[in-house]
């Protein structure tokens, strides 16, 4: 990666950063454009060489946990392909809790109505790991994607319980519990 990539990668993270600082202040829907790029010591023109729109810089977060789940996953060694599975969900579930329930839900509201459809690839870090999980577990390369899928979807609907319910029930503990029921009942 060239300096001049680095530069444009910090860049972006810096407006990311800075609209979600934002979105957690005065609400997602208050902030405009203009206020991300003075927040970010930008140009408007500048933050829409980088993003296309608010939507936009939200997409951005997914690659953000992607990199930062990989960081994180890499630097433990589990004992068994249940262990790595729990960890991949507990990562995410705490990031949510972190981010807390109002970026959380604008996250959501922005996944029904945008374009960008990374967060359901199989490209995905998290996809990936639980298949490769899933695959050290024994099971065939249909059940690998079918269990992932499913697992995939129970956290999505956990998430977007809590958020629904404003965040009045413990998330990790809840998505945990469903997790071994899941994994116990495909025997892993």
């Amino acid at each position: 990666m060239t300096s001049r990539d680095q530069q444009r990668e910090k860049t972006k993270k810096r407006i990311y950063d800075c609209a979600f600082q934002l979105f957690k202040q005065k609400g997602y829907d208050n902030v405009k454009v203009q206020d991300i790029a003075k927040a970010a010591g930008i140009s408007i023109g500048g933050l829409y060489h980088h993003y296309k729109s608010k939507a936009d810089i939200i997409d951005f977060g997914y690659n953000t946990f992607d990199e930062n789940l990989q960081e994180q996953y890499e630097q433990k060694d589990f004992q068994t392909p249940s262990e790595g599975i729990e960890a991949l969900i507990q990562f995410q579930m705490k990031t949510c809790v972190d981010a807390g329930v109002e970026i959380i839900s604008i996250t959501f509201c922005n996944q029904i109505n945008a374009e960008n459809q990374y967060r359901y690839s199989n490209d995905r870090y998290i996809t990936k790991q639980l298949i490769a999980n899933l695959e050290k577990a024994g099971l065939d390369e249909t059940d690998q994607k079918e269990i992932a899928e499913v697992i995939l979807r129970m956290a999505r609907g956990n998430v977007y319980d809590w958020c629904c319910r404003k965040g009045s029930f413990d998330l990790i503990k809840a998505t945990r519990a469903q997790l071994n029921i899941i994994l116990s009942y495909y025997r892993i």
